[in-house]
């Protein structure tokens, strides 16, 4: 298990990464990534899981993580404008310049991430996996894989498109605290459907900063007893200091 944890102001950044114990008993690498990168007040948070019948897809997670930090940036720098179309056309482009030297279809991955600018907060999403934002009984959860794609699992490949990818906005009240939570399908799989939610607020108002990494910690080796696939995990707490 590699755990990493930041605090930044009011902020607290958590991920933790688990390789499934059949990809370890099968000497394979942990086809999930995680990345997140704090900017002042704003930050990204993207967790990515490759797809197991692609035979690099671990180099597509971390370069799919990767380009959100770079897409990030140039929100920043003011180089893309914080819009749907451009944030999508600007992550797809990225990640593939990224593969350049690879056949992008053993690269295949989904893909989880939050884009906080001022007081908006992007969601994006493709593929399993979800993303839950909560505060002060405001919530939104993305669309599950089954509900949000009808034939074959969608992930970033050579034939992926700006549609295919969900956005959503979520506005903040930025003098309230929430949570945020991104988390591959390892995870989300161990999380008894329909407590998505529950969870998410559980650590907005009962959980610590302080307690956070360890409760993290915990949930995942928990969920390890009986999923065996590799379970990725991102969280931001923020409590505003006053």
């Amino acid at each position: 298990m590699i755990s990493k944890e930041e605090r930044h102001s009011s902020y607290t950044f958590v991920t933790i990464s688990d390789i499934g114990s059949n990809h370890r008993a099968l000497l394979m690498p942990n086809q999930d990534a995680a990345a997140f990168f704090c900017d002042d007040e704003d930050f990204i948070l993207a967790v990515s899981d490759g797809v197991g019948s692609c035979k690099k897809s671990e180099i597509g997670s971390d370069g799919a993580v990767n380009s959100c930090v770079k897409v990030f940036k140039k929100i920043k720098n003011r180089i893309i404008a914080f819009e749907d179309e451009t944030v999508a056309e600007e992550l797809i482009s990225i990640w593939r310049t990224s593969l350049e030297a690879e056949d992008i279809d053993d690269c295949c991955t989904t893909l989880k991430a939050v884009i906080k600018i001022g007081d908006s907060i992007k969601a994006i999403s493709i593929g399993d996996g979800f993303i839950v934002i909560t505060s002060e009984g405001i919530h939104l959860l993305s669309p599950s894989e089954e509900t949000s794609f009808t034939n074959e699992t969608k992930c970033l490949s050579s034939y992926v498109n700006e549609s295919d990818l969900w956005i959503s906005d979520f506005h903040l009240d930025t003098y309230k605290p929430y949570a945020i939570m991104c988390c591959t399908d390892g995870v989300a799989n161990g999380i008894q459907p329909g407590k998505e939610i529950d969870l998410v607020e559980d650590i907005e108002k009962a959980t610590s900063a302080e307690e956070l990494k360890a409760e993290l910690e915990e949930l995942i080796s928990d969920i390890s007893n009986y999923c065996f696939d590799d379970k990725t995990v991102g969280v931001v707490k923020y409590e505003r200091n006053n």
